[in-house]
């Protein structure tokens, strides 16, 4: 059985075209919680994928990070 975790994906862009990329994958995982901010429920092989198609992107102009939410 799959464990599912919460995650928050920070993301701090500068350039538009990248950071709108960023946000069209990161729909596809999660929610806008802010505007730089997604929340994602995924379980270990689902977060594999999302760093895997976060690093296609190969974004030059920022940052992406990735971090486990604990309640």
């Amino acid at each position: 059985m799959a464990r599912f975790a919460d995650y928050a994906v920070v993301y701090d862009i500068t350039d538009d075209r990248e950071r709108s990329r960023v946000d069209k994958v990161l729909k596809g995982f999660g929610f806008r919680v802010q505007k730089s901010v997604f929340e994602c429920r995924m379980d270990m092989k689902t977060k594999k994928e999302l760093i895997k198609s976060l690093k296609k992107l190969d974004i030059k102009t920022g940052f992406i990070k990735i971090y486990r939410l604990e309640y």
